[in-house]
């Protein structure tokens, strides 16, 4: 007689979703020849046979019922969207899902690449933030062939397999921070722009429509070539401290992607006044605008080195990925891929 073995055993030993297990086992979609016969030999090893399918029929459904979720997150993106993540176990998705959060610290595209796919072996759908690259798109296909759903968080990416894009509109916050300096700024001069990298969709966007507001409204400001900083403190750092140094007539700085802090740090050099009663004040700081609320910008808001933060929900960016994921995962059938635009926050030092 044929031992029973649950789908969960065989998916546990085969390092594999159950939803994986449940397409080799049930012939329900295709699966790569590798991947199968992984399957196959752990079902084996565990004492299931071929030929007695229906013996897992009702654990599949027990187990497909809620659905596993990977989230895979980029290291340099906010971790108030990491926080937001991780609370998802604790509100009543977590009825319909499980939910598994990793943090890739190598950016390297290849690298982000063979990631996913790894990753993907062991989730039911995934959400990512990552660069539009050609490895990227290429890793999203082959791990669509495996019917497991690839979500983009905050910034889109141009695979024609992606499931779904979660952000915010980010022309419009190009747009609106180019808005704010130039009625804010006080004087026309030049204007420095920092980017992590243009490969970032949203930061592209924003940059894009962040220039395209001074040509169209503002042509009597310049707006500097913009500087690659990767998305990191030091060059930030390093970037700002430049541009206030061989720019006298520096009115703003806008970021289009993260490394605040490094930007704080040199407005506080070089135009900080740390001997003030009343805490550190900034003398001639160009106006300052920050793409995204994190602990750093919202102290910096604070403390005066930042004038304003348009930012996402990320709350709002992690309930709907979930919702999204689990949909796309419980109705296998094509459908277009899927886009939800959320609004976002304009922030002061007055109302966070």
């Amino acid at each position: 007689m044929t031992r029973k073995v649950t789908i969960k055993q065989i998916a546990d030993k085969a390092g594999v979703s159950v939803a994986t297990v449940d397409r080799v086992i049930n012939k329900r979609a295709p699966v790569k020849s590798d991947t199968s016969e992984l399957v196959l030999s752990a079902a084996a090893e565990l004492g299931w046979r071929a030929s007695t399918p229906i013996n897992l029929s009702h654990n599949i459904l027990t187990e497909q019922e809620r659905v596993h979720c990977g989230f895979l997150i980029q290291r340099n993106v906010s971790p108030f969207l990491v926080e937001e993540l991780k609370r998802l176990t604790k509100t009543s998705l977590s009825l319909s899902a499980t939910f598994s959060i990793e943090i890739i610290e190598d950016l390297d595209p290849k690298n982000v690449a063979n990631k996913i796919r790894e990753f993907s072996q062991r989730v039911d759908a995934l959400a990512i933030t990552a660069i539009d690259h050609p490895y990227v798109s290429e890793a999203i296909d082959n791990v669509s062939e495996n019917n497991v759903p690839v979500v983009a968080l905050l910034s889109d990416i141009t695979s024609p397999n992606l499931a779904g894009y979660i952000g915010t509109d980010n022309r419009k916050r190009g747009r609106t921070s180019a808005w704010a300096m130039h009625h804010f700024c006080g004087k026309e001069g030049k204007i420095g722009v920092l980017i992590g990298s243009h490969r970032y969709v949203s930061q592209e966007d924003r940059e894009i429509s962040f220039r395209s507001y001074f040509r169209e409204k503002a042509p009597s400001f310049t707006v500097l070539e913009s500087i690659v900083c990767l998305d990191d403190a030091d060059l930030a750092y390093r970037a700002t401290l430049r541009l206030l140094k061989e720019h006298a007539d520096l009115v703003g700085v806008f970021s289009a992607g993260g490394g605040s802090s490094g930007i704080i740090r040199a407005f506080s050099e070089h135009c900080g006044d740390k001997a003030s009663t009343q805490g550190e004040t900034y003398q001639n700081k160009p106006f300052y605008v920050s793409p995204e609320l994190t602990p750093e910008t919202r102290n910096g808001l604070i403390g005066g080195a930042i004038d304003m933060v348009i930012s996402a929900d990320f709350a709002q960016i992690a309930q709907t990925a979930a919702k999204m994921l689990i949909s796309r995962k419980r109705d296998p059938r094509y459908t277009p891929k899927q886009f939800v635009i959320l609004p976002f926050s304009v922030y002061t030092s007055e109302n966070i």
